[in-house]
């Protein structure tokens, strides 16, 4: 039986990716039972070992693993990946804003996300949207107001913008700088001007930071852990290189569960291959992914009145 790109599959994970060839999957990104429920069919505990080994098997030479996870399991499965012969790259802290756990003595508002690379992969360098990555700061976001604000009444700052919008270059002493925006040496400590900066942040966005913040989907989720579509989107541009050349990275969430990475590949130019056990899961997801199709999709009314 021969796995067919983006469609999903039911049955056990492991036999699953099995049926993949050596070293066809360019990222796995998924989130496996964490293990500490019980009693829950959630948490279907499953062969660490043979999964981890078809991990590797599976992964191109400078692959990722993007894996969600919490408490012992997940130091366990990071331990594991180490022993295997892989790369960390980063850790990334989901902030979800509000607690999806609410039992708990303690709320937990976050999610941990490891990422790794099977040889020499290197995450890509992105930028989000101004707004999406201060959305949440109403603090940092005041503070940048007041900087331009106070352009107008500053011949340097005023001068340092200009430049900017001109030819798309920070200075600092009038000479372009190419990388950071301070510079330490025995002597001296030199700063660029802040309000190019600022100004390059608003025009071109914020590069991605450790600590995502991002609601998570509580009240339209067919999954009870169901990660936002948004979340899995920003993680995939960290390790998927889509290039209009070349083919279509491959994506492979071993666990499903809601379809949230499927439906990032299909937003973000990646292919996937998804897998699932649940059957009332699988259904769920399949619906999900069904309709997002059906809303990327021209409307019909538009295209008779163009």
């Amino acid at each position: 039986m021969k796995l067919e790109r983006n469609k999903s599959y039911k049955g056990d994970c492991i036999k699953l990716m099995k049926l993949l060839p050596d070293e066809s999957v360019d990222v796995i990104c998924t989130d496996p039972p964490y293990l500490y429920l019980k009693n829950q069919k959630l948490d279907r505990p499953f062969d660490e070992k043979a999964y981890f080994d078809q991990v590797k098997r599976v992964l191109k030479k400078d692959g990722f693993i993007v894996l969600f996870g919490r408490g012992t399991s997940f130091y366990r499965w990071n331990t594991i990946l180490a022993d295997l012969g892989f790369t960390f790259k980063e850790e990334i802290v989901w902030d979800k804003q509000y607690t999806s756990s609410p039992v708990l003595k303690v709320s937990r508002i976050h999610e941990t996300i490891s990422i790794h690379t099977k040889g020499n992969g290197i995450l890509n360098k992105v930028r989000n949207p101004y707004l999406e990555m201060k959305g949440y700061d109403i603090e940092s976001i005041c503070s940048d107001i007041k900087r331009l604000s106070s352009i107008l009444g500053n011949q340097k700052d005023l001068l340092a913008v200009q430049r900017y919008l001109e030819d798309g270059n920070l200075y600092r002493d009038g000479v372009v700088r190419k990388k950071e925006s301070v510079s330490i040496s025995a002597n001296s400590t030199k700063k660029a001007n802040i309000s190019g900066s600022i100004m390059k942040m608003l025009q071109d966005g914020q590069v991605e930071k450790t600590i995502i913040r991002h609601p998570y989907d509580r009240y339209a989720r067919c999954h009870p852990t169901q990660k936002p579509t948004r979340l899995i989107e920003r993680l995939l541009a960290l390790v998927c290189k889509v290039e209009p050349n070349n083919p279509k990275p491959l994506v492979l969430d071993t666990f499903r569960g809601s379809a949230s990475t499927d439906i990032a590949c299909m937003n973000s130019g990646c292919d996937c291959i998804s897998f699932e056990i649940d059957a009332e899961y699988f259904e769920a997801g399949e619906k999900r992914k069904a309709e997002h199709r059906m809303s990327l999709q021209p409307d019909l009314f538009e295209e008779v009145l163009k």
